[in-house]
């Protein structure tokens, strides 16, 4: 039974990741690693659930290390892909905001 199945799931899983590719190319995330891509992943992901993310967040829920986020960031935010914007309730702080096209 389970091999009845499998044509579906590898042309659905074909499927999500050709999605997934044209997703990353139109976002210009094709060219980064996979660490940089779930560094993105993740900010996307938390503004999407709570309505923002700063960087203890994004080091909070990425598991990545102080030094990988900051790096990622300085690097998405040369290229445009997101942008820093100082935190109203903590000055120490900052948000990341994804650009928008």
């Amino acid at each position: 039974m389970y091999y009845q199945t499998m044509p579906n799931y590898k042309n659905d899983l074909i499927n999500i990741l050709e999605m997934l590719w044209n997703i990353e190319k139109d976002l210009n995330l094709i060219y980064y690693t996979e660490t940089e891509k779930k560094v993105y992943y993740t900010i996307a992901w938390k503004i999407s659930k709570t309505g923002s993310c700063n960087i203890t967040d994004l080091i909070n829920a990425s598991g990545f290390s102080r030094s990988t986020v900051y790096k990622t960031i300085k690097k998405f935010e040369s290229a445009d892909l997101i942008t820093l914007q100082q935190s109203h309730n903590d000055k120490r702080e900052f948000n990341l905001i994804l650009a928008s096209d």
